[in-house]
């Protein structure tokens, strides 16, 4: 539940926004968490619920973002002020709205404010992970560090974005070429090969379960079309809300390859999300609070709060993550010998890059089973349809032998 907030933060300035949290209790522990000490805090009517969401662009894409934050980076390491280097970076900058957001940025610095400062304004193009290890590079005087840091988890987490879509784009684009051919079977051929059939009073039960089918099909296809795209965006609409993907979400990481998919990316993004943040400075409790907003699934983002929750307990890390037995056992150990020896953000990394090639595997063996998996699919539907409409034909030839 998203709620609304307004308060006071480190630098005594007057702060306002909105943050997500399961009760009003919860919304005012994150926000003292992120130093900001609220004082009304209320539910976000407009926000809350389902709604449809019409999105015309973003100031910049995700590729875009990973372009900027390395020149920026570049530029300060070689010496260049931030203010000069954003100046630079909106001069050559030919998006319209991007270069809008950072001439604004630019004057809220000259003005007196601090960069993570003025990146909060614009929360839909920096996300919070952005801003806080960026805030952290300020106080800590390695902004540039901080924004290679950036850049290669934006980089990382494209990456595997990219590689989980990509997988799922080939059995996407069979399935819908598949019902075009059996949409076209049943709507074209199955009718004219009827009219072959003549007075033959008594048809196979298969033949007749198609016929049937292609009559729906010629007869009712809007009323078809309706229901399939109404199922659509009925699931679409329906898996936004927060209840049914807590119901959802551990399903899917129980489905055979995707399920395994889903994990190993999950656990990659959350890890090196994680590292990236500890070894920035950011503090613990926050960070678990940004891996959260980053992961996606709704049983590894309760994973990710258990973490939290045994932190601050007093508990490790380790015991948290192992409650809902989502995690392995090699992960969990890993992170549990980090916490040891004090090299926790070590540690993650390498489970990271360890996760990062164990989704190559699973894109590979999803793509392996499943492109064979659907053409037998489609195959045996195709062959259903011939035989139903064949097998009149050859009684016929048979009883004309005879």
């Amino acid at each position: 539940m998203k709620y609304r907030y307004r308060g006071v933060n480190k630098k005594r300035n007057t702060v306002t926004g909105f943050i997500e949290a399961s009760n009003i209790d919860e919304a005012k522990y994150r926000l003292r968490n992120m130093d900001i000490r609220p004082y009304e805090v209320s539910k976000d009517i407009f926000n809350n619920g389902v709604q449809l969401k019409f999105n015309f662009g973003k100031a910049i894409d995700l590729k875009g973002l990973i372009v900027f934050t390395r020149q920026l980076s570049s530029l300060i390491n070689a010496g260049v002020t931030v203010v000069m280097a954003l100046q630079i970076l909106a001069e050559q900058e030919r998006r319209p709205e991007f270069k809008k957001i950072l001439i604004h940025i630019k004057e809220t610095i000259e003005s007196g404010g601090g960069f993570a400062e003025a990146l909060e304004k614009y929360t839909n193009t920096f996300s919070e992970f952005f801003v806080r290890v960026v805030e952290a590079g300020e106080v800590s005087g390695t902004l540039d560090k901080a924004l290679v840091r950036i850049g290669q988890q934006l980089d990382k987490l494209n990456n595997i974005k990219r590689k989980v879509v990509g997988a799922l784009i080939y059995p996407a684009i069979t399935v819908v070429v598949a019902a075009g051919v059996i949409t076209f079977l049943l709507a074209k051929v199955v009718p004219s090969m009827v009219e072959l059939y003549g007075d033959v009073k008594k048809l196979p039960a298969i033949t007749q379960f198609v016929i049937a089918a292609s009559n729906m099909v010629r007869d009712y296809y809007h009323i078809v079309l309706m229901i399939l795209i109404g199922t659509v965006i009925g699931a679409r609409l329906a898996y936004r809300v927060p209840k049914v993907r807590a119901v959802v979400d551990p399903i899917l990481l129980r489905v055979p390859i995707l399920g395994l998919l889903l994990v190993r990316s999950g656990i990659a993004i959350f890890t090196r999300t994680l590292a990236t943040l500890v070894s920035s400075g950011v503090q613990l409790l926050t960070a678990f609070q940004i891996c959260e907003r980053v992961t996606s699934n709704y049983l590894l983002k309760a994973c990710i709060r258990d973490a939290a929750a045994s932190v601050t307990e007093g508990q490790s890390i380790a015991q948290g993550l192992a409650k809902r037995k989502v995690f392995p056992a090699m992960v969990l150990h890993m992170v549990s010998i980090g916490e040891m020896t004090g090299k926790i953000d070590e540690l993650l990394l390498k489970v990271a890059e360890i996760y990062d090639e164990e989704v190559d595997d699973a894109v590979s063996l999803m793509t392996t089973i499943l492109q064979p998996a659907l053409i037998v699919i489609v195959g045996g539907i195709t062959l259903v349809i011939m035989v139903a409409i064949y097998l009149p034909i050859f009684g016929m030839s048979d009883k004309l032998g005879s």
